[in-house]
């Protein structure tokens, strides 16, 4: 019979090296894992850190139907991010007319996903016609200020801008959610000669703060120690607090002034 230490071989060797094999394996498999976990890791933060580009937000809202449609009907019109704010992209779409904007509508586009949310419903026009001349249907376009018959709830909120000067510079119009700080705005003309410096705006049932922003250097409160700028009152050095315009479903706040601008850095109002 055949045997292996016959012939001069031997086993020991083999084994001697296959003990070395499996011994290194053990003693650089636990240096190995945590290297492979720190890859993993950083791999899973690169996916969660992973954002969509505002170019990209601005052309998933341009894809929407009512989007569409609104920049075909009205070729100047424009769709652009305004901000970034809780893991949301605000596009803003809207046009310049008659020297102040009129918004079509915002939409929140998510930084991670891309999924596009709009901020206010948009009305659909219907017509009696003959079922052979029916055509598709046409949306109307209006400003949330300007919607007549708005789908969800909402109120309206009036009032005039000031200045303590006889001419109004150009400025914005600033409104902020107290629920979660979401703040919109409206670029405002300023003084137009033969026209009420007054302002108005639609807008859902809740709790808002109203300002008016010059340069993004003074602003226009509503206050009750200064409701019209023309208060003895006016003067106090006591802590300014906004007034808060609550908006309530069918109903409108009136005489929401923004005249208050009389106060010092020490006793600014929040916003």
């Amino acid at each position: 019979m055949f045997s292996l230490t016959q012939k001069g071989f031997s086993l020991v060797p083999l084994l001697i090296i296959a003990g070395i094999i499996i011994a290194g394996g053990i003693f650089l498999f636990p240096k190995i894992e945590p290297l492979l976990t720190e890859q993993v890791g950083q791999q899973l933060e690169q996916v969660a850190s992973i954002k969509i580009s505002p170019q990209l937000a601005v052309e998933n809202v341009k894809k929407l139907p009512e989007v569409q449609q609104y920049l075909k009907d009205v070729p100047n019109g424009k769709v652009e991010v305004d901000n970034e704010l809780e893991g949301e992209y605000n596009v803003h779409v809207y046009e310049v007319k008659d020297g102040h904007t009129a918004t079509f509508n915002w939409y929140r586009v998510s930084i991670k996903s891309g999924e596009v949310r709009s901020e206010f419903s948009i009305e659909q026009q219907t017509t009696e016609q003959d079922p052979q001349e029916q055509k598709p249907q046409q949306q109307s376009y209006k400003t949330y200020k300007e919607q007549s018959k708005p789908e969800m709830p909402t109120g309206i909120v009036s009032g005039k801008v000031c200045y303590p000067s006889e001419v109004i510079p150009k400025g914005k119009l600033e409104v902020k959610r107290l629920l979660d700080g979401y703040i919109m705005y409206e670029d405002y003309p300023g003084s137009i000669p033969g026209e009420k410096p007054a302002y108005s705006f639609q807008l859902e049932p809740g709790d808002y703060y109203i300002r008016y922003n010059v340069g993004d250097e003074l602003f226009g409160y509503s206050t009750t120690v200064c409701p019209t700028g023309n208060e003895t009152t006016c003067a106090d050095t006591k802590k300014r607090v906004p007034v808060m315009a609550v908006v309530k479903d069918g109903q409108e706040l009136k005489n929401y002034n923004l005249c208050d601008y009389y106060y010092k850095d020490s006793n600014a109002p929040n916003y």
